[in-house]
């Protein structure tokens, strides 16, 4: 069973999606370990954008959060004064407004008990292309669809207090484009749910010059298309020849066995006021990680193993270690360290 929450959310111009609760809204127990206190939680979503799209847009039907034993909370009413909507039973967002480290509060002050909640479940219509679509370059739209109509994400364990978590989109690996279907599909591919406490964030800025400084960057008649950040899992030290494109298991091409795929991936953003090309990653664990910059990756499939040159330029591999809530920056040019 579940318990349905009329609750008011509010958006801030932020790019993620966060949700504040509090509280207990079980109805029993809920395998309560917080000796009776209330846990405040809020949580987002944050995207990494795909190159060369206007828009993708989801309609969000409800939010919920699962806990082994107890029923699920669900939250299915929204208010958002920037929407001017109140009362809603959906809402649209689109998540290529929201980047980086922005983020979008749609909930606030909703109160559940402290423990471990195993699974959110984010509910989205998919039933026509007013619901769920992606606007791409030529101003076409193309239908989202949802496997099962819900995203399935890992859940979070909460404390008594206030606490914050981001769902993470990285959509350079969750949407993938269905060619036989000419639909783009939603996938939990790089989605991942974030403690924004112990989180850190990784931002910086690109030298032009390694736009097309080599081959066969060279020869793209756009210098400023086709150029990618991904970051790995770890230092991989002399055997940068593991890192790898975008793909998954259903790639109809066999990776090499020790391939590793990205865990993020951050395209670049020119900035108007500076001139400068910026990059940010958000919402990352703690931990080792190499980070890559590639000038030929337009090709990057969101599944197939399309077997890119990374680095490119061969030297822009960079390897570093995030601390518990560091906002690191690393800027990247030829001859620079971080």
């Amino acid at each position: 069973m579940a318990i349905s929450l009329k609750i008011a959310a509010s958006m801030a111009l932020v790019a993620a999606f966060l949700l504040p609760i509090s509280g207990c809204g079980c109805g029993f127990s809920c395998n309560d370990d917080g000796n009776g206190a209330s846990t405040l939680l809020t949580l987002g979503f944050s995207d990494s954008l795909p190159e060369d799209l206007k828009q993708v847009v989801i309609e969000v039907d409800a939010i919920t959060f699962q806990r082994i034993g107890a029923e699920d909370v669900v939250i299915d009413t929204f208010t958002i004064e920037e929407q001017g909507l109140s009362g809603a039973d959906t809402f649209q967002v689109d998540l290529l407004a929201y980047r980086g480290v922005n983020q979008l509060i749609v909930i606030k002050e909703l109160e559940l008990n402290p423990g471990t909640y195993s699974d959110v479940l984010i509910s989205i219509l998919t039933n026509d292309v007013n619901n769920s679509y992606v606007q791409e370059a030529n101003d076409s739209l193309k239908k989202i669809t949802v496997s099962g109509g819900r995203l399935k994400l890992p859940g979070f364990r909460l404390s008594s207090g206030s606490q914050a978590f981001t769902v993470e989109f990285s959509l350079a690996q969750a949407l993938q484009y269905q060619s036989g279907s000419d639909r783009y599909l939603l996938a939990t591919n790089g989605i991942r749910v974030e403690n924004n406490k112990t989180d850190a964030t990784l931002s910086g800025q690109i030298d032009s010059a390694l736009f097309n400084g080599v081959s066969p960057c060279d020869q793209k008649s756009d210098p400023k298309k086709g150029n990618r950040l991904y970051l790995y899992n770890g230092k991989v030290g002399d055997e940068k020849g593991r890192l790898a494109d975008v793909f998954t298991s259903g790639s109809s091409t066999t990776p090499p066995s020790d391939a590793l795929a990205p865990f993020a991936v951050a395209s670049l953003e020119n900035n108007a006021l500076t001139g400068s090309w910026d990059y940010s990653f958000g919402y990352l664990p703690p931990g080792d990680y190499t980070l890559a910059f590639a000038c030929d990756t337009e090709k990057d499939s969101a599944v197939e193993y399309n077997g890119l040159v990374i680095p490119l330029p061969e030297d822009q591999v960079y390897e570093l270690t995030l601390s518990e809530s560091e906002r690191a920056q690393c800027n990247l040019a030829e001859g620079a360290s971080c």
